[in-house]
């Protein structure tokens, strides 16, 4: 759908909930927690409203967002694509990198959360610490996307300051959540491993950065398996991990907070197709769980899948 036609469908629903007497900028401004000039901005179309606000304004209102998206059929589901560049991002982009680690910034400490993820992939809330791991997936998102001929060999690659600290934050702030879930594909690690092999075989990874990339695996493997153990994160907020006997098409993930139930399919490695719609949590949702009858747990009392996980990614990344 384009974007003038859902701002347009948000303002009519707004309007039709917001009395004529009243302001309607002060009315959003109490809603979001923002200055006059920035609703302004939104109600002009200058800026658009983000999902976050979006699923704000709708739960204060009470309506539904997928009323918004004007589904053709009921077995029609909205989803927003989320094609954002990573190199020379704009200021659109940078907002929607922002825009998903403000769903876990705006996060209550004492109100219930929760996020799950069946994941084929790394997920980015674990591995966008580590320097050369961050820049290996945007080295594939940009090989993947444009061709072998168009990127720089890995090294070279260094990602804009401002992008490094939004994956930063993301880290940091994903660990907000009360209760996280991650169903990790068994073949996740050798996914991974068979795509460095590949891009160090056609030279577009040194052996230095291959060297850089391994250490930076085995760090990450050792702070997985201490958050596994534990079943919790530094701060308290618990963490679960199971390990899938299937294979997974792509990665799902659904957040739940006081604010939002947002849904997110994983495409083209880094993007990702995201929903607000209530049906659609559902469903992600309930695929995301379904999976845990076919997934063994590792965390807190999975001691030898556990210790028999992690030696044999062990093993697989000493193979590099």
């Amino acid at each position: 759908m384009k974007q003038e036609v859902l701002h347009d469908n948000l303002l009519n629903a707004i309007r039709a909930k917001v009395p004529q007497e009243e302001n309607l900028a002060n009315v959003l401004g109490n809603i979001l927690c923002i200055g006059k000039e920035a609703i302004y901005r939104r109600l002009r179309g200058d800026v658009p409203f983000t999902l976050l606000e979006t699923a704000m304004i709708s739960k204060e209102m009470n309506f539904s967002v997928d009323g918004l998206l004007e589904s053709v059929s009921q077995k029609s589901r909205p989803f927003q694509l989320k094609l954002t560049e990573f190199f020379n991002p704009l200021e659109i982009d940078f907002l929607m990198m922002e825009n998903y680690v403000d769903v876990f910034r705006s996060i209550d400490a004492d109100t219930y959360s929760e996020c799950a993820s069946s994941a084929n992939i790394l997920p980015q809330p674990l591995y966008q610490n580590y320097k050369f791991l961050s820049r290996f997936y945007l080295f594939k998102w940009k090989a993947q996307r444009d061709g072998l001929d168009s990127v720089k060999a890995l090294h070279e690659i260094v990602p804009e300051e401002r992008l490094v600290r939004i994956q930063q934050s993301l880290v940091m702030e994903a660990r907000r959540v009360k209760d996280t879930c991650y169903i990790l594909d068994n073949m996740l690690f050798i996914y991974l491993i068979n795509d460095i092999k590949y891009f160090a075989s056609v030279n577009l990874i040194s052996r230095d950065d291959v060297q850089e990339l391994k250490e930076e695996l085995f760090h990450l493997l050792n702070y997985l398996e201490r958050l596994a153990a534990k079943g919790k994160f530094e701060n308290g907020n618990r963490i679960h991990f199971y390990i899938s006997n299937i294979n997974f098409d792509t990665t799902y993930t659904y957040i739940h907070t006081q604010k939002c139930s947002l849904s997110l399919i994983k495409a083209f490695t880094l993007n990702g197709i995201a929903s607000l719609d209530d049906k659609t949590f559902e469903s992600v949702k309930n695929w995301i769980l379904s999976l845990k009858r076919f997934s063994t747990l590792i965390s807190e009392s999975g001691d030898l899948q556990r210790i028999h996980f992690f030696k044999r990614q062990r093993e697989l990344v000493a193979s590099l």
